[in-house]
């Protein structure tokens, strides 16, 4: 048997390794090809529900960073999410400050608004601080204030003008607060909440509110309070505060700005669709100078009184951190019934409540 000439078996035509090989490189190219197919499918089907949903069901909350283009992160968080209402609220404490009590502000807003957005503007907490909300399937986002941002445009951008002098005032976080809760509604609508406030009932109906503090002795309302506040977009009565906060600001002055503000414009303001003032009832059930005894368990019968009375007449409880950051509710106190009761993770205690 002779050697075997590879010339005359190239000429004769492809060997059977060759053929082979060529059907291999065939099959792998098919293969990847299908392959790039469907992952090209699958990013476009994630896309679509980002786009749909506002984050994917196991994913971070959204965290966008550089340049604004069309939309602000929170305009493009509200367009993406179908927010059956929309809420604000502003951190501007250190973040380790942010207790048990305050979370309970968080938990009783969704509890009864599980389909709402929540916008906490704080300069402090991490942007994934409320990760295990969103978690569970809830729309909630930390944003970085950008003042500027929100009151282009507006009365308030005047004021704006003198911020590094404004910054030495000692109530100056108080004021720029106040001037972040005013430009938020009239840019975007929907419900401004301190973090002293536990949610007791479904807000959806409530347009163009503000609470009384104090009533005179007919019920009729003496002093307002900006707590709570819940305006639609374009409000003309948001407006016209900030048209005050501007021409009658006050650098020495906390109760000016703040609380006392939404009482003078609500004072030449016409009542009507524009704007309606709630019963004390509704946000202030318990004055600041009487809120200290329902931390106790002092006069059982009177707290249940009001307890009763509050479960079918507030839609909110303010109680007053200011008095009460110190105090520790007694598990027989109303406060404690308050911030058990309207909560997430009601099994989770903290030395704050």
């Amino acid at each position: 048997m002779g050697l075997v000439d590879h010339n005359t078996s190239k000429s004769s035509g492809p060997s059977k390794i060759t053929v082979v090989a060529a059907v291999a490189s065939v099959v792998i190219l098919l293969s990847l090809l299908f392959i790039s197919a469907r992952v090209i499918n699958s990013v476009s089907e994630h896309a679509e529900k980002v786009v749909e949903h506002g984050r994917e069901s196991t994913g971070k909350a959204p965290v966008i960073s550089g340049g604004r283009q069309q939309m602000s992160r929170v305009e493009e968080f509200i367009a993406n999410s179908d927010c059956s209402l929309n809420f604000f609220l502003a951190w501007t404490t250190a973040a380790d400050k942010f207790i048990l009590r305050y979370r309970r502000t968080i938990e009783s807003t969704l509890k009864f608004h599980p389909t709402g957005c929540l916008i906490v503007y704080s300069p402090t907490l991490p942007l994934d601080h409320f990760q295990n909300f969103w978690d569970m399937g809830y729309n909630i986002i930390v944003e970085r204030p950008d003042v500027p941002y929100l009151i282009k445009g507006t009365p308030a951008e005047k004021w704006y003008e003198g911020i590094e002098t404004w910054r030495q005032g000692q109530y100056f976080f108080s004021h720029i607060t106040e001037i972040i809760r005013l430009a938020t509604l009239y840019k975007y609508g929907g419900v401004y909440l301190d973090t002293d406030v536990i949610v007791m009932q479904d807000l959806t109906d409530l347009h163009n509110v503000v609470g009384t503090e104090l009533a005179g002795s007919m019920g009729e309302s003496k002093v307002l309070n900006g707590a709570v506040l819940m305006f639609d977009q374009g409000s003309r009565f948001i407006y016209e505060a900030m048209v005050e906060f501007n021409t009658t600001y006050r650098i020495d002055s906390w109760g000016w700005n703040g609380p006392e503000l939404v009482t003078r414009v609500a004072g030449r303001f016409p009542r009507g669709a524009e704007l309606r003032i709630l019963p004390t009832m509704a946000f202030y059930p318990i004055h600041w100078a009487k809120v200290h005894k329902y931390f106790t368990d002092e006069d059982p019968e009177d707290q249940h009184a009001v307890w009763d009375q509050m479960v079918k007449e507030t839609y909110l409880f303010h109680y007053w951190n200011k008095i009460t950051k110190k105090l520790v509710p007694n598990p027989g106190s109303l406060m404690y019934k308050v911030l058990n009761n309207y909560c997430l993770f009601c099994n989770e205690t903290g030395t704050d409540g």
